[in-house]
C-alpha cells in the first residue's frame, strides 16, 4: 500500500499501528467515540457476569479491584483474554452480542447473571433482557460520547463500532473513501452512507488491518 492515507477511527496501541504502517503511507487517528467511567455500587453473590467490551471490563475491576474468580460471559477474544488477566473463570465468549444472546436463550436460564455494559447498547441485549425476570440485571458501568472531528483528503477508513461511523457523519463525508468495518454491525451503520464496505474475517482489530493489506 503506497500513496496512501488511512484514517483510523479509534486511536490505536503500538503494535496495531506498527502492522498498518509498514509501507510510508499515512495514518491519522482520532477517537471519535470517548469513553468516561461511570460510578457505580453493587452487591455480589451467586451471579455469572457479562461483560459487553473491554471497556466494561476496565470500568468495572478499577472499582473492584479484589473480585475473587467468578464465572463470566462475555463478546469479544480481547475482552476475553483482559478477564482471563484479572483471574476471572471466562465460561464462554462469543463474537458479537448477537451470538450472546442466542446462547442465553438457549442455555444458562436458571442461571443468575448481571450485565456490565456501557449506556449505548445493541437492541437485541437490549430486549433481551427488557423480557427477563429479576434473575438477569444491567448495570451501566461506562458511558460513551461522540467527539467527532473533521477530516479531509483520505483514501481509507477504519470504523470499530455504530456509534463511531454515526459520530463520523457528523462532520465528515463517505464519497471517494473505502471503508472497513470491523464487524457485521458496523458494516450494518456504513450501509446508511456509502456502499464501499469492507468488513474484517474477524471482529478482531488484527483481522482489520489484515483486510486492509490485503485489498491494498
Amino acid at each position: 500500500m503506497k500513496n496512501k492515507r488511512i484514517l483510523s477511527t479509534k486511536i490505536l496501541n503500538t503494535d496495531e499501528l506498527n502492522q498498518l504502517d509498514f509501507s510510508g503511507h499515512q495514518v491519522e487517528q482520532w477517537d471519535f467515540i470517548k469513553i468516561e467511567e461511570k460510578k457505580f455500587s453493587i452487591k455480589l453473590n451467586d451471579e455469572i457476569l457479562i461483560f459487553s467490551s473491554q471497556n466494561a471490563v476496565n470500568s468495572f475491576f478499577s472499582q473492584h479491584q479484589n473480585v475473587t474468580p467468578r464465572n463470566c460471559i462475555c463478546v469479544g477474544e480481547k475482552t476475553k483474554e483482559l478477564l482471563k488477566k484479572k483471574k476471572q473463570n471466562v465460561i464462554n465468549f462469543f463474537i458479537s452480542s448477537k451470538d450472546m444472546v442466542k446462547f442465553l436463550e438457549r442455555n444458562l436460564l436458571c442461571n443468575k447473571f448481571i450485565f456490565f455494559t456501557g449506556n449505548q447498547r445493541m437492541n437485541n441485549i437490549e430486549n433481551f433482557f427488557d423480557k427477563q425476570n429479576d434473575n438477569f440485571r444491567v448495570v451501566e458501568v461506562y458511558k460513551s460520547y461522540c467527539d467527532s472531528k473533521y477530516f479531509k483528503d483520505f483514501d481509507i477508513a477504519l470504523f470499530f463500532s455504530p456509534s463511531g461511523v454515526r459520530c463520523f457523519a457528523e462532520l465528515n463525508y463517505f464519497e471517494n473513501i473505502d471503508c472497513f468495518a470491523i464487524g457485521e454491525s458496523t458494516a450494518n451503520e456504513l450501509r446508511n452512507y456509502t456502499k464501499k464496505i469492507h468488513i474484517a474475517k474477524k471482529p478482531t482489530i488484527s483481522n482489520l488491518i489484515e483486510k486492509v493489506k490485503i485489498l491494498h
